[in-house]
């Protein structure tokens, strides 16, 4: 894992850290700001979570509901922010903007003016800054009142997406070179068929809408991009990506050919759902065999997977400038047995037909190089771009070290693919700050390189102990050896 040399990264590399506005932003219904589903979801579900940071003697209760109504308190605290970035020495911020604070119901007839100049302000300042944006379209929050016409299961939801688009392209593009659609839109699509995932949906459907939320997705990422090179390229001369979240799976007896196809079939259903389409307009033909499989043991009628037509393949093929995607752990894999199918009540998890195994450090490092090497396998030369990449800390104790070595041995593994001639254009340490983590609220699991104090209404941030390592490796583009002890 690791070197005894100065491990340099490319002059022109980026490398920074990012976060989403849902997880950081706060004022959740601030300056006219609409609901988001994620809105929804907490106002409604009122989870519970306990707060191991809160005093016996403290007036914080040892629980709380989770919402992102304050979250960090960010979109208040844009100059602190800003410095923050500025300290930490950052060439590049990855963030979102939020849908429903730009265009609250959906659509450009109704434009938030205040919404926008938060983004315009936050965007201004980064470049002034020589910070490069690296903006993400939907990181999950999709305005509640679409959510009402069916959400991303609705196929007219890529006539709005597209419109939200353009709205973007114009009003932003011009400061803007990177961009990417969607966020992870593999657990966009399976929130359709759960319940612990914005928006509520009914967990009948699972293995059903999560199918048609792809298809949709991807029609929707293809028409955005064709929009923007027909439109704005020439003017604008940015580049757009979809953003992919997939994790390393190995055979759990490398010796076994169904622990291998288990493998295989993983990284099919969580890259090459995407990847594939991306590069020839088809879905991978192992994931519409197990769809089929499922099918007929379970004895369901209608078709699940609806694959796309010559003139949707058109659109869809080669509809990136590079590939953007989120990294954070391996797992070793097998086949469930007949009793384990039998016992499983999701359709997509009987399709996958997987149990997954978790691995020692050194497998989540070797997992970072199996995904690097299945996109180039699988793309002719692709540009690539690490988008997030990270490891939660608990609360209540220094965990540095243990975060330290994680980015350590990411990183010697991204060298190692830059030195064989891999093109990957940046990096980003997910993430910013301590943050909403969705359902899992505030207290669970802490990524940020600066804590965020959530039992204070201010949010304050202080550094955490692993603030000298990145702010070095961002300042130097260098991982520096490790000490001797």
């Amino acid at each position: 894992m690791t070197s005894k040399k100065v491990i340099k990264f490319p002059k022109n590399f980026l490398i920074g850290t990012g976060s989403s506005a849902y997880q950081i932003e706060g004022g959740w219904d601030q300056d006219d700001k609409s609901a988001s589903i994620w809105d929804h979801y907490f106002h409604t579900k009122k989870i519970v979570v306990s707060n191991p940071t809160a005093k016996d003697n403290d007036s914080v209760c040892s629980c709380s509901i989770v919402s992102g109504d304050v979250a960090c308190n960010s979109y208040n605290k844009l100059e602190e922010d800003i410095n923050n970035l500025i300290e930490l020495g950052v060439n590049t911020y990855r963030f979102s903007i939020s849908w429903p604070r730009v265009l609250p119901n959906g659509d450009d007839r109704l434009v938030n003016e205040a919404g926008v100049n938060y983004y315009k302000s936050l965007i201004e300042k980064l470049l002034e800054n020589k910070i490069t944006p690296l903006v993400t379209m939907y990181h999950w929050d999709l305005p509640n009142i679409l959510q009402d016409l069916g959400g991303w299961s609705n196929p007219n939801i890529g006539e709005y997406f597209k419109n939200y688009a353009n709205f973007l392209f114009k009003t932003f593009g011009s400061q803007i070179k990177l961009w990417t659609t969607f966020n992870e839109p593999r657990l966009v699509a399976m929130a359709y068929g759960v319940d612990t995932i914005a928006p509520i949906i009914n967990s009948s459907f699972n293995g059903i809408a999560d199918y048609m939320v792809i298809r949709n997705i991807l029609l929707a990422h293809a028409a955005v991009y064709k929009l923007y090179k027909t439109k704005y390229f020439a003017e604008q001369q940015g580049e757009i990506s979809i953003c992919l979240d997939t994790a390393g799976y190995f055979p759990l007896n490398p010796d076994s050919a169904v622990d291998k196809e288990c493998s295989s079939k993983l990284l099919d259903f969580s890259l090459g759902v995407f990847i594939q389409p991306l590069k020839d307009g088809t879905f991978p033909q192992s994931m519409i065999d197990a769809i089929a499989k499922t099918d007929e043991k379970e004895k369901i009628k209608i078709s699940r997977i609806c694959e796309f037509s010559e003139e949707e393949k058109k659109d869809i093929k080669e509809s990136y400038d590079f590939i953007a995607f989120n990294y954070y752990e391996a797992c070793k894999v097998r086949p469930m047995t007949d009793n384990e199918y039998n016992q499983e009540n999701y359709l997509i998890n009987k399709d996958m037909s997987a149990v997954m195994i978790p691995v020692e450090l050194n497998d989540t490092f070797r997992g970072f190089t199996q995904v690097v090497d299945w996109l180039v396998k699988n793309l002719s030369k692709p540009k690539l771009f690490v988008t997030e990449n990270g490891i939660y800390e608990l609360p209540g104790k220094d965990e540095s070290e243990k975060k330290i070595n994680y980015h350590r041995g990411i990183l010697t593994e991204l060298s190692k693919a830059l030195d064989n001639g891999v093109d990957i254009r940046g990096y980003l340490v997910w993430s910013f700050m301590d943050s909403l983590e969705w359902s899992s609220g505030y207290f669970k699991k802490l990524f940020g390189i600066y804590k965020v104090d959530f039992n204070d209404s201010d949010r304050p941030r202080t550094k955490k102990g692993s603030f000298k390592f990145f702010q070095t490796l961002f300042s130097t583009k260098a991982l520096p050896p490790v000490e001797s002890k």
